[in-house]
C-alpha cells in the first residue's frame, strides 16, 4: 500500500499546488501549504482506506491545513496590487492581461465559499461530488454555490449591475405549473 499511496500522492501534487496558489495568492505560502499537506497525508496514511476517494481526501487535508494556517497567522487577504504579475497573466496580448485582471478582481468580489467552489471545480477539475466531500457539505450546496459564483462572475466581467440580494436569492426556477396566485382585478 505504501508505494501505491506515494504514487497517488505524487500524481496529485500539481493539482494540489494550483489549488494552494489560488487559496493563498502567494507562491511561497502555497509551497509551504503543499509541503505541510503532503506531510499530514503521509502521517495519516494508515487512516486512508484504499478504494475510497483519494482526491477528495487530499483536497480536504489541504483545505483544513489552509484554514488552520489562517487561524494561526490571522492573515488578511492579499490585495490585487500585491499579487505577483506572473500569477495574473502569461505573456500575450494586452487584452488577455486586462481580462485576466478583471477576472481576478471579480473573483476577489465573490464570497469565499463561492470562490472556493469555483476554484475546486473549474480550476482544479473536481466533480461536484468530490468538491462536496472535500469541503464537507452537500452536493446541492456545491451546485448552488457554483451557479451563484458563475452568475456573479459573468455579471462582474460583463459589467452588469446585480442588486445586493440578487446573487444571494436568485435560483434557477422550474417552469410554472399553473399554481400562481393572482390578485383580483
Amino acid at each position: 500500500m505504501s508505494n501505491e499511496f506515494h504514487a497517488m500522492l505524487t500524481d496529485h501534487l500539481p493539482r494540489l499546488r494550483a489549488y494552494a496558489i489560488m487559496l493563498t495568492r502567494d507562491r511561497s505560502a502555497a509551497e509551504d501549504l503543499l509541503q505541510e499537506t503532503a506531510l499530514r497525508a503521509l502521517r495519516a496514511q494508515s487512516q486512508f482506506a484504499m478504494g475510497t476517494n483519494f482526491t477528495a481526501w487530499m483536497y480536504r487535508i489541504l483545505r483544513n491545513e489552509y484554514i488552520s494556517t489562517l487561524r494561526r497567522s490571522k492573515r488578511r487577504p492579499i490585495h490585487l496590487d500585491d499579487i505577483p504579475e506572473e500569477l495574473m497573466s502569461r505573456s500575450g496580448e494586452q487584452d488577455d492581461k486586462v481580462l485576466t485582471r478583471e477576472i481576478i478582481q471579480a473573483m476577489d468580489d465573490l464570497q469565499s465559499a463561492q470562490r472556493e467552489v469555483l476554484i475546486l471545480i473549474c480550476a482544479s477539475g473536481l466533480s461536484c461530488e468530490e468538491a462536496a466531500e472535500s469541503v464537507g457539505c452537500s452536493v446541492g450546496t456545491i451546485k448552488s454555490r457554483l451557479w451563484r459564483a458563475r452568475r456573479h462572475m459573468q455579471a462582474l466581467v460583463m459589467g452588469e449591475d446585480l442588486g445586493v440580494g440578487e446573487i444571494a436569492t436568485d435560483h434557477p426556477t422550474a417552469p410554472s405549473r399553473g399554481n400562481e396566485v393572482h390578485a383580483p382585478s
